[in-house]
């Protein structure tokens, strides 16, 4: 679940930070001033839960698990 949350939080940094350039002229700062800042701090958090998740959720196989599969 937290990689899932990783990735969540990694696209919607990526949308954030799209929509700062896209905002047309008379809101352009006010955007860029909101949605930067946001996209940085969204993309951060992201990649917290996803390298989190990585460690603590992906499991790998214990070497006596290992060798027993190996003689089977």
């Amino acid at each position: 679940m937290k990689c899932v949350t990783g990735g969540i939080l990694i696209a919607t940094a990526e949308q954030a930070f799209a929509h700062s350039q896209l905002v047309q002229f008379p809101n352009h700062l006010f955007a860029q001033d909101i949605l930067m800042p946001a996209s940085i701090v969204l993309l951060a958090t992201g990649t917290g839960f996803l390298v989190w998740g990585m460690m603590t959720e992906c499991r790998t196989v214990p070497l006596e698990d290992s060798k027993v599969k190996a003689q089977n």
